[in-house]
């Protein structure tokens, strides 16, 4: 969340205080940015109005602030809530009028009709509010402004907006949804009875896209967790939209030393048209508790015509991973992370729903899950696990700290296996490689925490569409 527009970055540590009196001066240039509204020669009447319109109809407010007169808007006014929309909820004026004044109340003191929190307030209500204050990121080399920001979570509508402070008012740089309203796009098992499919002589590439995770041991196994994913790009170009994308997918893996290979060959489908505004991959899920040994993974996957096809094969170590005995596991992105549910095989003991991504790569806004297991924490007397998990985002190609809104979390639970999920805000972050580095501290022994472990993983920011 750097305040770019401002020029806030100061270069090396020595100007820190020859520059501090050009912070103050450039602090106080943001504070005075303001955009003109359309409804800024409004009445406060009308600007309401406005208001209201903009939250539920943004086209409507476009034509009341154009009105010629205050009869004309009153008339607007008059027809608008005669004649509502399609798909606006049947409430009244009154209503509207009513979440429009307690709006103006709590975020309207610096930017009324420019600040985003004003109109979701009118559209939705109130939120569960998370707020990030102004602060300062220090690095060897460079000392960063951070804008306020806010995190607004609406448990029943399964939506979250993120909104950092730009200038005097707040924008909208995010916007996600989980709950049972959120359905990831996923391949399916299909019901159809037929062979597997001839590749044709000018197959054309199918875009597959495999990842391989190493979770808990449990004896002298392993269990790992297989996601593969097709682009929705690819699936929109190939099938109409209301034909049933019908995809034949094959996973084999091949142990080095001991036991016999397994297959397993399945017709997929994915709902057409699937949702592109929160992925860009319909995933599959399987998860395998294997023996320790190097393994070699082929999945392969084609459509039911033998046009399109792709085959990745990955290679797995689970010997070394065994020997070392892990204190944590890799790390594992999801999409989705969440107590609701979709299918099977999407199913986690300890969550009912972990939509996986194919490929660590999200668009810039976009939230997305990490998850990785912490094993042999220390336990109290009462059996449980205490740990302190800090989190640490790098910049890869600059090298600079970038700014998640919570560093810090803490994992508790029964037993000496700890689960730590982390919902990680991609903000108004620029566009790039990025490196999350978490370290763990154990917490047990109160008097004397101990560090744990440390885990790094690497994911990608893409510019917005």
């Amino acid at each position: 969340m750097p305040l770019e527009a401002c020029g806030l970055k100061l270069a090396a540590p020595r100007l820190r205080l020859s520059l501090c009196l050009s912070l103050c001066l450039l602090l106080s240039a943001c504070s005075q940015l303001r955009r003109v509204s359309p409804a800024d020669a409004l009445s406060d009447e009308d600007r309401l109005n406005y208001l209201v319109l903009a939250a539920i109809a943004p086209d409507a407010a476009q034509q009341y602030a154009s009105a010629g007169s205050a009869t004309s808007r009153a008339d607007f006014l008059d027809w608008f809530w005669n004649n509502p929309p399609p798909g606006l909820p049947s409430l009244p004026a009154s209503f509207y009028r009513e979440r429009a004044l307690q709006a103006r109340s709590y975020f309207g003191a610096t930017d009324l009709l420019n600040d985003d929190r004003v109109l979701t307030y009118i559209r939705h209500g109130p939120a569960r509010r998370e707020q990030y204050e102004t602060r300062l990121i220090d690095t060897e080399t460079s000392r960063t402004f951070i804008n306020p920001a806010e995190i607004w979570s609406y448990d029943s509508l399964g939506r979250q907006f993120d909104f950092v402070r730009t200038g005097t008012a707040f924008k909208i740089v995010g916007e996600s949804r989980y709950g049972p309203r959120a359905v990831m796009p996923a391949l399916e098992p299909a019901v159809f009875v037929r062979s597997a499919p001839e590749l044709r002589s000018d197959t054309r590439p199918l875009g597959l896209e495999v990842s391989l995770d190493r979770l808990g041991q449990h004896g002298d196994s392993v269990e790992v967790e297989l996601a593969f994913g097709i682009p929705l790009r690819t699936i929109l170009a190939e099938f109409q939209p209301r034909s049933q994308p019908l995809i034949y997918v094959t996973i084999e893996l091949t142990p080095r030393a001991k036991g016999a290979p397994r297959q397993k060959s399945s017709w997929l489908t994915c709902a057409m048209p699937p949702d592109t505004t929160a992925v860009n991959f319909a995933v599959g899920r399987e998860v395998f508790d294997l023996p320790a040994d190097i393994y070699t993974f082929s999945v392969a996957a084609v459509t039911a015509d033998g046009q399109v096809a792709s085959r990745k094969v990955r290679e797995l170590n689970l010997i070394d991973y065994a020997r070392r005995n892990q204190p944590v596991s890799d790390v594992l992105f999801y999409s989705l992370v969440d107590s609701a549910s979709q299918g099977s095989q999407f199913d986690r003991r300890d969550w009912s729903r972990v939509i996986p991504l194919a490929v660590p790569r999200v668009r810039s806004g976009q939230s997305f899950y990490l998850l990785y297991e912490i094993y042999h924490l220390n336990q109290d007397s009462t059996g449980s696990h205490s740990a302190q998990v800090n989190y640490e985002l790098v910049q890869s190609e600059t090298r600079e700290k970038a700014v998640l809104p919570a560093p810090r979390r803490y994992v508790t639970g029964m037993g000496a296996t700890g689960v730590a999920v982390e919902r990680v805000h991609t903000m108004d972050l620029k566009p790039g490689p990025y490196l999350l580095i978490s370290r763990v501290r154990d917490l047990a022994d109160a008097s004397h925490p101990v560090d744990h472990a440390s885990v790094t993983a690497e994911f990608e920011i893409l510019p917005r569409r």
